[in-house]
């Protein structure tokens, strides 16, 4: 399996792939990486449309969260730090009010600096 870039992951959720499909096989691509290789995999920031801002902001969140957090003891590229992976509005990923104080309180740091809340599992497969 090829590995998937932070910018392929874009590129197929704008293809049509669901999003989540496309950010766990990033997540699974990151897993099986070497350092070089994941330096490699995020090196390119994405393309993305306006029907994609929030995934690019997903994406950024992801990257910034693993490299901080994964034994890959990496600074992240300038693009996952810019101002356009912020959204302006939240976006809460778990449906429902009675949900929205466990994302806001455990949601990882790199995901609420861009404004997403999903509790601490958001990278976790099923």
């Amino acid at each position: 399996m090829t590995a998937q870039s932070a910018a392929a992951t874009i590129a197929r959720i704008e293809s049509g792939t669901d999003g989540w499909v496309a950010i766990g096989d990033f997540v699974d691509s990151w897993d099986r990486a070497t350092g070089a290789e994941r330096a490699d995999l995020v090196a390119r920031a994405p393309r993305h449309g306006d029907g994609t801002r929030r995934w690019f902001a997903l994406v950024a969140a992801a990257v910034d969260h693993l490299a901080r957090t994964t034994e890959a003891d990496m600074e992240v590229p300038p693009w996952v730090v810019s101002s356009a992976t912020v959204l302006a509005e939240p976006w809460f990923l778990l449906p429902g009010t009675a949900l929205r104080m466990h994302q806001l309180v455990d949601t990882p740091a790199a995901f609420k600096a861009r404004n997403i809340f999903g509790g601490d599992r958001i990278l976790s497969r099923v």
